[in-house]
């Protein structure tokens, strides 16, 4: 098939949830959880009590993410991360994105984006920018390719490379470089936690990007005429740094899924973007966005607080 019309997929959290990474608050609960039953391990240079401290305000917090739990608490910020990528960490197994497991929106991708047997995804013009630490789209694609075409990993991982996905907020690990599995060590885990990055970390570096990833990003986004947001949960911030100028999107295609948003929260939404310019696209257009329909045209409807 190929994808010849440039596309960027812009994903959220809600992207990967059928590999069974939690939300926001499902994270929270995972790592209490993973608390009360004794799964954390300690990283080196922390206490047993601090630990303690850390999930027990946590999980009285009322926040609905740990990434906002932690924006309150910056001096937790290494130790959060850690409990984060701890989470994330156990739901890395091949077995999972997979038969008999659901593997979601990916097979479908991975079927669209196929071309010659020699080259695969040689011919596709797609981007992904991605909000999410997790690397399952990577290692779905990857394993996928090697099991298809009978391919090595390291040619595997070259035909991969032909589709760009940048991971703004950082991964656990570069893939696949660092395998798509579950770390034992508490040392290895939080070297690996050091390459997330949650909101409150991201600095404004300049008028426009915060990163060199944000800045790849815009430039993707820019440059395609189909813009594809899923599990995408339009966090301010999140879009501000993307620097979309959405007066620039007349006569191309934009697309976003959602889960359970009543219109009143979608017209909400609406109305905090309204800033960034999102408004005065949607009137230019003519039509108003119907939550509904937009939720149908992706095999993935999810919402997420990305």
């Amino acid at each position: 098939m190929t994808i010849k019309t440039p596309t960027t997929l812009v994903l959220g959290a809600g992207a990967s949830t059928h590999c069974g990474y939690p939300l926001g608050i499902q994270l929270i609960n995972d790592v209490v959880r993973m608390h009360q039953q004794n799964l954390l391990k300690v990283p080196y240079g922390f206490a047993v009590g601090e630990v303690d401290s850390l999930v027990t305000r946590l999980s009285r917090s009322a926040h609905y993410s740990i990434d906002a739990f932690l924006e309150g608490a910056t001096e937790h910020t290494d130790l959060g991360k850690y409990l984060i990528a701890a989470s994330l960490n156990k739901c890395e197994s091949l077995d999972r994105l997979f038969p008999p497991h659901d593997s979601g929106w990916y097979q479908y991708l991975f079927n669209a984006l196929l071309g010659s047997d020699e080259s695969p995804f040689s011919e596709n013009k797609l981007t992904i920018v991605t909000f999410n630490y997790d690397r399952s789209v990577e290692a779905y694609l990857l394993t996928a390719l090697m099991n298809r075409f009978s391919m090595t990993e390291t040619d595997a991982a070259r035909e991969l490379q032909r589709i760009p996905n940048h991971h703004v907020h950082g991964l656990l690990g570069d893939y696949p470089s660092i395998p798509y599995e579950r770390v034992v060590s508490s040392e290895e885990l939080f070297t690996i936690s050091k390459g997330i990055n949650i909101i409150h970390e991201i600095h404004d570096r300049d008028p426009l990007y915060c990163n060199d990833e944000f800045r790849r990003a815009a430039e993707a986004i820019d440059s395609s005429t189909k813009l594809v947001f899923l599990g995408f949960g339009f966090h301010y911030d999140n879009v501000r740094r993307l620097a979309i100028d959405w007066s620039n999107w007349d006569g191309t295609n934009i697309y976003s899924t959602f889960y359970a948003m009543r219109p009143r929260e979608y017209d909400r939404l609406i109305e905090r973007l309204a800033g960034l310019g999102y408004c005065l696209h949607r009137r230019r257009r003519g039509k108003a966005l119907d939550p509904e329909a937009l939720a149908s045209t992706c095999p993935n409807r999810q919402h997420s607080d990305s």
